[in-house]
């Protein structure tokens, strides 16, 4: 069985200070007064997309892979203590995530939320 899971990552800066400095004068005294925090300041967001297997026969090929030309970011394999008692090949369980797409904010399921 294949279990497909996607995650969403926004895309952010490192957080920038926000200050607000009023001065006000008269003539016996002067008073500042400030406000701060910080801000973060996104851009786009990246969907990943993950899929799980727990009887899988077969392998990623190394073209398959991002670095030489394929769609997917990364992968592994655990192979099982048994063989497909009808085939006798080597059952693996499997963890194949594809490429990083890049998406609008407002795409994020809940960022409107936000």
């Amino acid at each position: 069985m294949v279990t497909q899971t996607t995650a969403y990552t926004l895309r952010a800066g490192a957080p920038q200070p926000k200050t607000q400095c009023t001065i006000r004068a008269n003539q016996t005294n002067l008073q500042i007064q400030r406000t701060s925090g910080f801000i973060i300041q996104t851009f786009k967001a990246e969907r990943l997309v993950s899929e799980s297997c727990e009887d899988n026969s077969e392998i990623l090929c190394s073209n398959d892979m991002i670095g030489l030309g394929g769609n997917f970011l990364n992968a592994s394999y655990t192979a099982q203590r048994f063989l497909d008692p009808d085939t006798g090949a080597i059952i693996f369980q499997s963890r194949e995530t594809r490429d990083v797409v890049f998406i609008e904010e407002d795409e994020v399921p809940g960022a409107g939320n936000l």
